[in-house]
């Protein structure tokens, strides 16, 4: 970190090497959140089904996450590792642009920090390889913000070609809308750097007009294969409206303040101490009144006042509060308290030393976010490792277990769902009982087995039977 010519790329390079072990080492894989559908979307979608895209469920309408998979897909073929391939990749690349941001908006010096810092933070390493769109979202809504910058920096030292690279920023942002409507929250970024600016340019309108081609292009789409222009908006609203979600307002600042009997269950502890160190951070810099740092603090202010408080529908529903809006934070917590450790430490050994210890203090956290989520999926994975070494026949399971193994055996078994079986087809076959939580712990779920899925006939021959989080599958064969 002497600041040599090319040696910040080359500590990047091995920053982004132990990024990728720890996203490895800890992986955990499409997991219980709305993976399955995304995947099973993409799946249709790489087997030249586009019907998904264009009308469906509110996950497989967000294109840019489908679509990126069903090329993973395509490609490499159906498996746990390319689903999670993409993912893994924003991951990544918003390291990459935390490291340019930092350089960006402080030095070179803060950059690397805040990339070092983001690559162990506990729940993006918890979210790196699960498929959600806020982890790519993070990606679009930085990336943009990082090229609409310099773009503004290119324009001040009237450089020529700046103005395609504000056009860039906002397709990059509309990326992010075919990723997640959320985006739309990613403006008060330009927001706060308008009113520090305390003009307008008329090249920002070229950031806009990146923008409006994306929704344009999608408005088209839709009206070609639906008739309706805001098909999707329309599909959005009414998941929105009808989905059940956290809304308590106790639910942030118990996630992101609780660091006593933490329950990862409950999503404690998976910021680890990093919404504390950017409150001691922000209280050291604040005093300074550094416009870059002061650009980032408001910006989170707005971001978090929303999260809580925001609506999410034109009926004024409170906006969902999910664990994993909170990794579009870590950007911003990274860069603040990069800043900080780079201002109050002047010799480099300390700044390293400070890094090692955030990270040696965030690995119970990461182990207890990862293992957490591990553990939702644990019992399929054990049923696809016995069912995979036995000779190959139908498979008769309830829902929950259905959609994971059919993916996990890349659609090619015969899965059938056990709510809608009859017990007299059921012949020469596996039949999985209590094969998911839902079976057991959600009634509803359970009621729709029949009596012979919750209480197997005498005749039936136990293959196996084992513990799996907290549930005990039993894999039996009917003759």
């Amino acid at each position: 970190m002497k600041g040599r010519k090319g040696n910040s790329e080359i500590i990047l390079f091995y920053i982004l090497l132990i990024a990728l072990s720890l996203r490895l080492y800890f992986f955990v894989g499409p997991n219980l959140n709305d993976d399955i559908y995304y995947i099973k979307g993409a799946y249709r979608v790489s087997r030249g089904d586009f019907y998904p895209i264009y009308y469906g469920s509110i996950n497989e309408i967000r294109t840019m996450v489908t679509l990126p998979i069903a090329l993973s897909f395509f490609l490499f073929g159906v498996n746990i590792l390319t689903a999670s391939f993409y993912p893994l990749l924003c991951s990544l690349l918003t390291i990459v642009v935390v490291y340019f941001l930092g350089k960006l908006l402080f030095n070179e010096r803060v950059g690397l920090i805040a990339a070092a810092l983001l690559s162990f933070f506990p729940l993006d390493i918890a979210y790196s390889t699960q498929i959600v769109p806020t982890t790519p979202l993070t990606l679009y809504i930085f990336l943009s913000l990082l090229v609409f910058l310099y773009a503004d920096k290119l324009k001040k030292s009237k450089r020529k070609n700046k103005n395609i690279l504000y056009v860039l920023s906002g397709v990059i942002l509309g990326l992010g809308y075919l990723t997640n409507i959320l985006v739309l929250i990613s403006f008060v970024f330009f927001l706060v750097y308008f009113f520090f600016e305390r003009k307008l340019s008329s090249k920002y309108f070229l950031f806009a007009l990146g923008f409006i081609l994306i929704v344009l292009v999608e408005f088209s789409f839709m009206f070609l294969k639906t008739g309706n222009p805001l098909q999707r908006l329309i599909i959005i609203h009414n998941s929105e409206e009808t989905v059940e979600t956290i809304t308590s307002l106790e639910y942030y600042p118990r996630v992101m303040l609780k660091l006593e009997n933490i329950n990862f269950t409950a999503h404690e502890g998976n910021l680890g101490l990093y919404f504390y160190l950017f409150i001691f951070s922000s209280l050291f810099l604040i005093g300074r009144r550094q416009k870059e740092f002061l650009f980032l603090l408001i910006s989170f202010i707005l971001i978090m006042g929303y999260l809580q408080f925001g609506v999410m529908t034109l009926g004024f529903k409170p906006i969902a509060k999910w664990l994993r809006y909170l990794i579009m934070l870590g950007p911003i917590f990274s860069l603040v308290i990069s800043d900080f450790i780079y201002k109050a430490f002047k010799k480099t050994e300390i700044q390293i030393l400070a890094v090692i210890i955030i990270f040696l203090i965030s690995v119970p956290f990461i182990i207890g976010s990862v293992n957490e989520y591990r553990i939702c999926v644990q019992a399929f994975t054990k049923e696809f490792y016995v069912l995979n070494k036995l000779p190959e026949k139908t498979i008769y399971t309830d829902i929950g277990s259905k959609v994971f193994l059919d993916f996990y055996f890349s659609y090619e078994r015969d899965i059938k769902s056990l709510e809608i079986a009859k017990l007299e087809e059921i012949n020469d076959s596996y039949v999985i009982i209590d094969g998911s939580h839902g079976i057991i712990h959600y009634k509803p779920m359970r009621d729709k087995l029949p009596d012979f899925a919750k209480n197997p006939p005498a005749d039936w021959v136990l293959i196996e039977s084992f513990e799996a989080s907290r549930i005990e599958p039993k894999i039996y064969y009917v003759k």
